[in-house]
């Protein structure tokens, strides 16, 4: 993901939803095992670098329309891809904030995403 990232030309833009998600993940890995407390607040250290130096773009969002966007992918979309609630509402903040690109890995949020008309990339599958 950290190549990914760097080998973008821009910034990629992230809420306080996806920040607090890739904490939510990296502690999630270390409470099952997968990884150490040492390497998942190393990962964060990381994050928390990349955010400083403008790798990744801190953008507020207004949460209202975010959330009337995300009922709206849900009723249009979920019984399509089977896409939850979390997943609508990542790709409802893509399009109020005017993405045209959605990076995700999560085949829900992919298959959302496309339906609602953003290009998707997934960072598994691109720069080693």
């Amino acid at each position: 993901m950290q190549a990914f990232v760097h080998h973008r030309a821009q910034a990629l833009q992230i809420t306080e939803l996806h920040h607090a998600e890739c904490v939510s993940a990296l502690r999630l890995k270390q409470f099952r095992g997968e990884c150490t407390a040492t390497e998942a607040t190393g990962t964060l250290k990381l994050l928390e670098d990349d955010i400083r130096a403008g790798v990744l773009q801190m953008v507020a969002v207004e949460w209202n329309q975010v959330w009337k966007q995300c009922r709206s992918l849900a009723e249009a979309h979920a019984a399509l891809t089977g896409c939850r609630t979390l997943d609508a509402l990542h790709v409802a903040s893509a399009l109020v904030l005017g993405a045209r690109e959605f990076i995700t890995s999560d085949h829900r949020q992919s298959a959302c995403a496309i339906r609602a008309g953003l290009s998707v990339s997934d960072p598994t599958r691109a720069v080693r």
